[in-house]
């Protein structure tokens, strides 16, 4: 049996999940958080209480995981998402269309539509009950080094752990990164300077005229850098949020809410906004979209893999952060079946080049719709105004034609990468006439896909 030690600095969605993923391969894994997660309501992140959805990719690997996890979502009453395995009801406008239906294969296990307030603590709860793994309080202040090897952490209590890997799930903010010294790594960022707020309200059979939608998004077009949606925060409550880009920030109140809602490009959201609010409004602000280019380092650091937003975070409007992470954390116990632990192994080059492979098409997706703004700031994607031309005419032809909306929903929810939307089967049917079936007429100033909202 491997008794080997793994620590893993950061106790959120990623650090939770790699436990779960490395904890059947070693003989211990620590988890170290320094959150009282008792104190937050669930979620030890700071945008844990803004509105999350969890895309079939990250849930498929929550069920592979921790079998059984959706029946337990469903249970504390997430949502069933409605009667059609194969199917979404929503209300989605984008490029001046609705699409009601999202075209996704069954996945093999029940559907929860729920916030992250739920997903985290279930997740949490899950991984504690692993007989070999130990959630700790406290906050990692250094390393232990072996001349070059990171060998473990010593706590600000002085307690040391000392462990064959270490992984850093410690968010974009790099708290463990900073207290190691780690420097000289390649970034990219995109700034968008992202102002969002969420609303808690209740949920009706009536909402979005009556179509039993279980989700309602509408996008932001290229002269209006705005966004709203309603997501299940479970089967009674929709959060609801509102965001903007570039400092545009809504106030959180009833009268400044419904307003912001009414200048969308739809005004779906408005009724929903008119209602009591079940919890203080809570706002975040996103500042710019991050990749850490680990894979780019001369010389890997012995013992040390950086997992989730210490490897890229996005804008929270395509809802990919939760399920990148998910699948870093699946990939990563692959890689320890093959590579195995200790040194010389190949262990942190090989999950640096994966992880990197991962988080490419969700970056994709989310630096090239951005780029539409001359605002934005950042490295822009060749090609791409050209691209999100494109995905304008994907989205439209997606509303009526069900080939273009599977494969569109595939990209949205991860599981194909953006280059299956230029597939010769899907192109034919996008770049067919608008009056051959099409999705009628072609809105100027629509924008590429917002894939769903929050992460």
């Amino acid at each position: 049996m491997n008794t080997a030690t793994v620590v893993i600095v950061g106790g959120s969605i990623s650090g939770l999940a790699a436990a779960a993923a490395v904890a059947p391969l070693v003989g211990q894994v620590l988890v170290v958080e320094r959150a009282d997660v008792d104190a937050v309501g669930g979620s030890v992140a700071p945008q844990g209480q803004l509105p999350h959805i969890l895309c079939v990719a990250g849930a498929a690997v929550l069920e592979d995981l921790l079998p059984g996890f959706a029946a337990a979502l469903l249970a504390q009453g997430a949502a069933p998402g409605g009667r059609d395995r194969d199917g979404l009801p929503v209300y989605w406008h984008a490029a001046g269309v609705v699409r009601r239906r999202l075209a996704i294969p069954n996945p093999g296990f029940p559907r929860a539509l729920c916030g992250r307030r739920l997903i985290e603590p279930e997740l949490r709860r899950r991984v504690a009950a692993l007989p070999n793994v130990r959630l700790l309080p406290g906050t990692a202040q250094r390393g232990i080094w072996e001349q070059t090897r990171l060998a473990g952490v010593v706590l600000k209590d002085g307690t040391r752990l000392p462990a064959e890997l270490v992984i850093d799930a410690t968010g974009r903010a790099g708290t463990f990164r900073t207290a190691l010294d780690i420097r000289g790594v390649p970034t990219t960022e995109v700034g968008v300077d992202l102002r969002y707020t969420g609303f808690v309200v209740e949920r009706q059979p009536g909402d979005a005229s009556g179509a039993g939608a279980e989700l309602l998004m509408v996008q932001n077009t290229r002269t209006l850098a705005r966004i709203g949606a309603a997501l299940p925060l479970d089967s009674q409550r929709w959060h609801v949020i509102l965001g903007g880009y570039f400092g545009d920030a809504v106030a959180p109140d009833p009268a400044a809410a419904a307003a912001f809602a009414r200048s969308l490009a739809d005004p779906v959201l408005v009724p929903l906004l008119q209602r009591p609010f079940l919890e203080e409004p809570r706002r975040y602000t996103f500042r710019s979209s991050q990749r850490i280019h680990w894979e780019q380092l001369p010389r890997q650091i012995a013992g040390y893999i950086p997992l989730g937003d210490a490897v890229a975070s996005f804008n929270p409007i395509y809802g990919q952060g939760m399920s990148s992470a998910l699948l870093q954390a699946r990939a990563l116990a692959a890689l320890m079946r093959t590579h195995g632990l200790g040194p010389d192994t190949g262990l942190e080059r090989a999950a640096a080049h994966q992880f990197a492979r991962i988080v490419q098409a969700p970056w994709t997706v989310a630096t090239g719709a951005d780029s539409v703004y001359a605002q934005t700031t950042g490295a822009r994607p060749r090609g791409h105004a050209l691209v999100n031309r494109y995905i304008e005419r994907v989205m439209q032809r997606a509303a009526v034609d069900e080939t273009v909306n599977l494969a569109l929903t595939g990209v949205q929810q991860m599981l194909a990468g953006p280059q299956s939307l230029f597939a010769p089967s899907v192109v034919g049917r996008v770049l067919r006439p608008q009056g051959e079936g099409g999705a009628g007429g072609r809105d100027r100033d629509t924008v590429a896909p917002v894939v769903a909202a929050s992460r």
